[in-house]
Formats: structure tokens, C-alpha cells, sequence
């Protein structure tokens, strides 16, 4: 069956832009590229088929009345599996999404010397690297992952961090997207990049289709803050005593709530890092 998506173009001053970037991720957005070569920025948004475009365009509108934005322009269209592959080869590029890890699509090689090179062919999947929140996941998942860990990667989306997981050591990865493609989509890059299957773990599922005695060393959750909030307490639960979170794709401006939800839920904060609107916040599960 084939999937469509709603895509809406958006044009505004590189300033504007990463502020309306995090707007459309947290109404839903499941990906956008970012066109700069020109004086303004030009974002192409994607969102499911099945969410109400009326609502977005609505919130985004408000959006530029509350700037005072003038000449504020949405145009829309329905993108198919076949166009946005089209499209997606068109604009990826490799990132360097932290100092030592170089993101790159297959069909273009990259020589990282002491750093990681990781080739990852996104598609529809959320994570080429180019978005602050797995960038910000990339540089905590290098500083607490050990070997031997067993980590989970909540929301693996095209498989990224747990690609980069098996690289820096741990023993085996959980996967888990709800997203069917997502998960055909990780399969492929972990292929891509020869990581051996007996150490990863990938398939459709939630953080309740982990067995409730699981015990990971580390869990690494990519996920929009209204959707993490609810999972606070199975995540913990499936989180070995003292052992690692890393959490990002959160807003700068959700750092209190989600802190306190943290705080509330036996987690103890360890460190909370920035880019831009984002932040990853790392925390340990209290004893």
C-alpha cells in the first residue's frame, strides 16, 4: 500500500527558520529539509496523511501573526513514497552531526579518519543527522555508552543511534519504531553498514512490548516530549538502577516541565544539553 504525506513549504529569515522548524516537529511533523542557498530559508515539511492539515496551517499562522511576519506564505501539496525518494536523494548530503560522527548517504563515501562514519539511506525514517535532537543524541550516546551495554533505542526511526551504539561497543540494541517502515528502513542501513544482526534487534513495538523484566544499561528515546511524558514510568521500570537515559527531540522551552516529570518519575538529572531550540537531557534512574 502506498503512503502519502502532506508536505507544506515554508520561506523565512534563518532565524525564523529554526524557531518554525521546532514548531512543526512538535504539531507533528515526522521530517523537513532546509533550503538555504538563497537570502531566505526555504522549509519543506512533512506531515503524516492522516493528521489535520487545517490545524497545522491554523497554529502556523498564528505563528507569523504573533512575529509580525509580513509576506508569511504556506503552499501544500500530497507527496507519495516514490516522489519524496526522488526528493530525499536530491537534497541529503553528508553531516557531520558531531565533531567525530560523519552521517552520509550511500552513494556518496566518506573518509571520517578517527571518527565514525555511519551511511544511512533515510527515506521516510527520521534520522540523517541533520536534525539538532539526533545530533544532541549522538554526542551523549559517544560520552555514556560502554561496552558490553544493552541498550534500547526507543523510536530507532532509520536506525542511527543504534548503528552508532554497536560501534562504540555495546553488546546488543533493541530497536523498536512503531512505524513498519521506520523498521524495514533500519533494517536496510544496519545491512548497509555490516553491523552484525545477532547484536541488534529491530521491529515494530513500544516501550510496553519490552517484557517488563527487561534490563538495559542504557535507553536512548528520540521522541517528541507529549509522547514521551506518558512512558516515563515503563521506561524507568525497564532501566537498570543507576544506569543512563538519554532523552532529546525537546523543545528549550519544555526543560522545566520535563524536568520535574523526570524528578517525579525516580529519575536524577545529569546533564542537559543544547542546540539551537533543542535540548537532550540525560538522567539516571534514582535507587
Amino acid at each position: 500500500m502506498t503512503r502519502n504525506w502532506h508536505t507544506l513549504t515554508l520561506q523565512a529569515s534563518a532565524e525564523v527558520a529554526e524557531v518554525l522548524s521546532a514548531l512543526c516537529f512538535s504539531l507533528g511533523s515526522c521530517g523537513l529539509q532546509t533550503d538555504d542557498r538563497g537570502s531566505d530559508v526555504q522549509l519543506t515539511v512533512y506531515f503524516p496523511e492522516a493528521l489535520d492539515l487545517e490545524d497545522i496551517q491554523d497554529a502556523l499562522q498564528s505563528f507569523a501573526k504573533d512575529q509580525a511576519l509580513s509576506d508569511f506564505n504556506v503552499s501544500r501539496s500530497l507527496l507519495g513514497e516514490e516522489d519524496w525518494e526522488a526528493e530525499w536523494r536530491r537534497f541529503f548530503r553528508p553531516i557531520w552531526a558531531t565533531p567525530n560522527v560523519v552521517i552520509h548517504p550511500s552513494w556518496i563515501p566518506v573518509e571520517a579518519g578517527d571518527g565514525l562514519a555511519i551511511t544511512i539511506d533515510p527515506k521516510m525514517a527520521f534520522g540523517t543527522g541533520g536534525h539538532e535532537s539526533t545530533q544532541l543524541c549522538l554526542q551523549a550516546l559517544e560520552q555514556y555508552v560502554e561496552r558490553d551495554y544493552r541498550v534500547l533505542d526507543l523510536g530507532t526511526g532509520s536506525g542511527v543511534l543504534s548503528i552508532a551504539a554497536v560501534r562504540w561497543g555495546a553488546a546488543h540494541v533493541t530497536s523498536l519504531d512503531v512505524d513498519s517502515a521506520a523498521v524495514e528502513n533500519a533494517r536496510e542501513n544496519i545491512e548497509l553498514n555490516r553491523v552484525d544482526k545477532n547484536r541488534v534487534d529491530v521491529r515494530v513495538g513500544c516501550i510496553d512490548d519490552c517484557r517488563e523484566d527487561a534490563a538495559f544499561d542504557l535507553i536512548v528515546a528520540n521522541i517528541q516530549s507529549r509522547i514521551l511524558l506518558p512512558i516515563l514510568a515503563p521506561l524507568r521500570d525497564r532501566l537498570l538502577l543507576g544506569q543512563p537515559v538519554i532523552f532529546s527531540g525537546i523543545l528549550g522551552r519544555e526543560k522545566e516541565a520535563f524536568c520535574g516529570a523526570l524528578s517525579a518519575h525516580g529519575f536524577e538529572l545529569v546533564e542537559v544539553l543544547t542546540k539551537n531550540e533543542w535540548i537532550g537531557i540525560v538522567a539516571r534512574r534514582g535507587s
